[in-house]
């Protein structure tokens, strides 16, 4: 009796084809988690700061991290995050500010900081709208880095 050959170039063409489709698929249903474009909702005075570990229960000091992979960081205190991003140096998708005052939250491009207020965690930076006399994200930065006592990592700023 005579043995068949399998036809490897038709299995190999099936499995090429195979995969081509496997890859359609992820791409067209998003086969990884997406970052969100806007902020998770805190649970106060139950989540902890990612930095400093204490119950984010003030939300006029709070700030959220949310990576590019979609890790989502809170925080007690702005300079907390500030902190963290030089001590970690995420990728960085969104970063979000609440407002002091009003139960909203400020993104990146639209912050300024004050400084001199009481915060959770004394970096004393208050999140605000933007407006002249106010420090941009660079400048809180600049504070928090100067205050703890070293030079901000370069590259880590979104």
């Amino acid at each position: 009796m005579r043995e068949r050959a399998l036809p490897w170039s038709a299995i190999g063409a099936a499995l090429a084809a195979l995969l081509a489709v496997g890859v359609v698929v992820v791409v067209v249903l998003g086969g990884s988690p997406r970052a969100p474009d806007r902020p998770v909702p805190v649970v106060w005075n139950r989540e902890s700061c990612a930095h400093c570990r204490m119950a984010i229960g003030d939300p006029s000091y709070a700030a959220q991290l949310v990576t590019t992979d979609g890790a989502v960081a809170n925080f007690d205190d702005v300079g907390c995050l500030l902190r963290y991003l030089d001590e970690h140096h995420p990728r960085v998708h969104r970063l979000w500010f609440h407002h002091p005052s009003a139960d909203r939250w400020l993104g990146a491009d639209e912050v300024g900081f004050a400084q001199g207020a009481m915060t959770p965690m004394g970096w004393g930076l208050t999140a605000a709208e933007r407006r002249p006399g106010l420090l941009d994200l660079a400048g809180a930065r600049a504070v928090v880095a100067t205050r703890d006592g070293g030079p901000a990592q370069p590259g880590a700023m979104p």
